[in-house]
């Protein structure tokens, strides 16, 4: 009799067990968490709206490409540089981006071509109207005319370098510039003033204006016709990572300067 009622009071308190269990519950936990990672994955992803990202994902693009047209291409890389003679930013490409390239040998890598012709438009009468004033016109003739007069790159560079260094008095500075590399300041003015000069402008306007995707802003370079954008200043690795191997001076395979002294104490 006791037997058989030890028996019943077992089953009854079998039957009113709950029908889950800690590892039951456990388990359709982790269960729920995987679905919501799949379904949070295979949702659509936020738009992005950060240029800065942008720029960081499009950038080893950008270097691939280059290097890509460098290897079906001649030896040196493409360099095209938009802008305008009495521009803040192009100064400081000239000066700051491109100079420290002649001084380490990167620039033996390079075609370089300048379109000084910037941010410009037709006027109602079919004239040009440049951002910063009609100066700016005849500034950029300048360093187009430099670019025709004297073609090879180690010739006319200096001559834009020394219009940028002394951006703000070009009028009584810009023919001082050709005598002081040895040229005839009047060959200079002469064609920045007469029909060469316009010429070499209208070539300049048709490039600036052929640019697919359009520019957005002066500097705007291309690479091997591959625009890099906001990473201008980092000019110097599109032109290493595009050139043959064999022809790469020794500063392309140097730390930047912003790096050279991370870690030290």
């Amino acid at each position: 009799m006791t037997t058989s009622l030890s028996i019943s009071d077992d089953t009854m308190q079998h039957q009113q067990r709950p029908w889950f269990t800690a590892s039951k519950v456990q388990g359709a936990i982790l269960v729920a968490l995987v679905v919501l990672l799949v379904l949070v994955l295979a949702g659509p992803r936020p738009k992005v709206k950060s240029d800065l990202l942008s720029d960081c994902i499009q950038q080893p693009a950008a270097v691939a490409s280059t290097k890509a047209a460098a290897v079906g291409g001649g030896a040196l890389v493409e360099v095209g540089f938009y802008g305008e003679s009495l521009c803040p930013d192009c100064q400081h490409m000239v000066r700051d981006v491109l100079q420290p390239l002649f001084d380490n040998k990167v620039a033996t890598l390079m075609d370089l071509t300048y379109y000084a012709f910037g941010n410009v438009h037709n006027d109602s009468d079919g004239s040009y109207a440049y951002q910063h004033g009609a100066a700016e016109g005849k500034y950029n003739r300048y360093m187009l005319c430099a670019q025709e007069l004297h073609p090879k790159q180690d010739d006319w560079f200096p001559f834009v370098k020394c219009l940028a260094d002394n951006m703000r008095s070009l009028t009584s500075k810009a023919d001082g510039c050709a005598t002081s590399l040895g040229w005839d300041a009047g060959d200079i003015s002469g064609c920045a003033e007469g029909d060469k000069g316009k010429e070499a402008e209208d070539r300049a306007a048709a490039a600036t204006w052929a640019l697919r995707p359009d520019k957005t802003f002066v500097p705007w370079i291309l690479v091997n016709g591959v625009a890099i954008g906001g990473d201008f200043e980092n000019l110097e690795r599109y032109v290493c990572a595009a050139a043959p191997a064999a022809s790469r001076p020794e500063a392309c395979y140097q730390l930047p300067s912003s790096l050279q002294h991370m870690g030290r104490r």
